[in-house]
């Protein structure tokens, strides 16, 4: 499941999930963790580390889980213990490595994305709720997962039409059913 994408279904009730699309970076027997692609917040990568004070990137809440901790994706196979997600994106690694790399320009900031906080799931947990249908599971090629041109409900549209079939009829569904 790693590098794979959460889709959630359109009427998911859960607020911190509503419409969302989430990046799957581990999945094991001992649980999951992902990213949330589409919730960004108010503040931007300088505002938040003042050593990066030339990051003018958009943060996104990860998840609701330590929202006091920031993790980030790229497109840097060389940084030091960053970790394959799937094909051109990477997860963290040397973060001052990754912070002398964007201050002297040797990496570009539109090859990170930034998250405040993450999403997890306890053992278990994660399968019960696909099993439950909350979750679509599919794939976001990397220029969808760094492209922050995209706004965040036309990103959980893509994500949805990517799957094709009677799935991709979703991405037409209203907010709220019982106002149609």
């Amino acid at each position: 499941m790693n590098g794979r994408v959460l889709i959630s279904e359109p009427f998911l009730p859960d607020p911190n999930f509503n419409r969302s699309v989430i990046l799957i970076t581990e999945h094991d027997e001992k649980g999951s963790m992902g990213y949330v692609l589409n919730q960004r917040t108010d503040y931007t990568v300088n505002t938040l580390v003042e050593s990066l004070d030339k990051v003018n990137n958009t943060t996104y809440q990860g998840g609701p889980v330590e929202l006091n901790s920031l993790h980030y994706l790229h497109t840097y196979p060389q940084i030091e213990g960053s970790i394959k997600v799937q094909d051109g994106v990477y997860w963290g690694g040397d973060f001052g490595e990754a912070c002398d790399g964007l201050m002297s320009g040797s990496m570009q900031q539109e090859n990170f994305r930034f998250f405040v906080g993450y999403s997890g799931w306890a053992a278990g947990q994660l399968q019960a709720e696909l099993d439950e249908k909350a979750w679509m599971v599919g794939d976001l090629e990397a220029k969808y997962i760094f492209d922050q041109n995209i706004e965040d409900d036309a990103l959980w549209k893509h994500a949805i039409r990517e799957q094709g079939g009677t799935n991709a009829l979703l991405a037409n569904a209203p907010t709220d059913p019982f106002l149609n």
